[in-house]
C-alpha cells in the first residue's frame, strides 16, 4: 500500500472551535483536493458536515462529539455556523456530495450508497450508477435495533468490503450516521466515507430544493419549515437555541 510522505490536508487544516466541535475553515476546492490526495495515497478517511443542530446535539452526546472531532474533514453546512464565526466557508453537504460524485466519475472511482429512507438509496443509486444497500435500522448509539438488523449490519459490511468502494456515502440520519462511520471505519475496505443525511432524497427527486434566492440569503431553514412543518423542533434548535448557546459561550 502506497504511503504518503506528507499529509498536506492535515498539515494545512485551519480549525475553528464552535461549542467544542473543531470545524474546518476551508474552500471547496481544498476539500476536493484533500479527498483526492487521501484516496491516491490509500489513507482511509471520513467526512462529516455539521450544521447548527448537529453541533448543538454534540454538546449533549459524547459519542457524536467524539465522532465529529475524529473526522478528517469537518465541513460546515449551514449559515448559522458562519454567524457563529465569520471566517468559516459554508459548503452545503448535498453540494459537496455532488462534487465528489463528479470527481468520482472523472477518476473512475467506485461509489457505494448506504442507508436512506424507503427507496431513496435505490433511486439515487440507479440515477448515479452507484451500488446501494439500505442496511440496518439503528438506535442513537448506531447499534442494530433487532436480530434482523444485526444480520443486515453484517451484510452491509460484507457488501461494502466485497465492492471495495473508493467513496462510501452513509445516510442513517444524525447522530447515527456519524457514530456508525467512526465505529465501523476500521473494518471497512474503502477509500473514505461521508455522512450525508437527507441528500439521497434530493438526488432521487423525492424532496424539492429551496429557491436559490432563499439559499443565498440564508433562509433555507424557513423553506424547510414551510414545506416540512414537522421539523419545527429542529428548526427552533438551529435558529434560536444554537445562536443563544454560542453567545453564552463567549461571555
Amino acid at each position: 500500500m502506497k504511503k504518503s510522505k506528507k499529509n498536506t490536508h492535515q498539515k494545512d487544516r485551519k480549525i475553528v472551535d464552535i461549542l467544542g466541535i473543531g470545524v474546518d475553515s476551508t474552500e471547496l476546492v481544498e476539500v476536493l483536493a484533500g479527498v483526492e490526495e487521501k484516496i491516491s495515497d490509500s489513507q482511509k478517511f471520513y467526512i462529516v458536515t455539521p450544521n447548527p443542530e448537529l453541533v448543538l446535539s454534540a454538546t449533549k452526546n459524547s459519542a457524536l462529539k467524539q465522532a465529529m472531532n475524529s473526522a478528517d474533514f469537518v465541513i460546515p453546512d449551514g449559515v448559522g455556523l458562519k454567524l457563529a464565526d465569520s471566517s468559516l466557508k459554508i459548503i452545503k453537504g448535498r453540494e459537496l456530495f455532488l462534487d465528489l460524485i463528479k470527481l468520482a466519475k472523472k477518476k473512475r472511482w467506485k461509489v457505494f450508497l448506504l442507508g436512506g429512507l424507503g427507496s431513496e438509496a435505490e433511486l439515487a443509486g440507479k440515477k448515479l450508477g452507484a451500488k446501494y444497500f439500505k442496511g440496518p435500522k439503528l438506535n442513537n448509539e448506531a447499534e442494530s435495533i433487532s436480530k434482523v438488523d444485526s444480520k443486515l449490519q453484517i451484510d452491509a459490511v460484507k457488501q461494502i468490503n466485497n465492492f471495495k468502494p473508493n467513496l462510501l456515502f452513509v445516510a442513517f440520519g444524525n447522530p447515527k450516521q456519524e457514530i456508525w462511520i467512526q465505529k465501523n471505519l476500521p473494518n471497512l475496505d474503502i477509500g473514505g466515507a461521508m455522512a450525508v443525511g437527507g441528500t439521497f432524497r434530493y438526488v432521487a427527486g423525492l424532496s424539492k430544493l429551496p429557491p436559490k434566492w432563499m439559499e443565498r440569503v440564508g433562509l433555507e431553514w424557513l423553506y424547510r419549515l414551510i414545506t416540512e412543518p414537522f421539523r419545527i423542533k429542529r428548526v427552533w434548535n438551529a435558529v434560536v437555541v444554537f445562536p443563544l448557546k454560542v453567545w453564552l459561550s463567549r461571555l
